[in-house]
C-alpha cells in the first residue's frame, strides 16, 4: 500500500483529468493498494469520486 497525492496518481495514469478537479482535491492524500499501470480507469474514477465527495463534505477554508 502506498500513501500519494491524487495529483501525482491522475498525473500517472490519467492525465487529461487533471484540470477537472480543484486544487483542494488535487492535494488529496489517497490510499492505494497497487501500482500506478495496474489500476484500471474504473479504479481512478472511483477514487476521483471519493475525492471529490470529501472535499465537499470537508471543505478547508483559509
Amino acid at each position: 500500500m502506498k500513501t500519494v497525492k491524487l495529483a501525482s496518481l491522475i498525473l500517472a495514469v490519467s492525465p487529461e483529468l487533471y484540470d477537472l478537479l480543484t486544487e483542494s482535491e488535487l492535494n488529496s492524500y489517497v490510499l492505494i493498494e497497487r501500482d500506478f499501470e495496474k489500476l484500471k480507469p474504473e479504479d481512478l474514477n472511483d477514487i476521483i469520486v471519493k475525492a471529490i465527495a470529501y472535499n465537499q463534505i470537508n471543505p478547508r477554508y483559509h
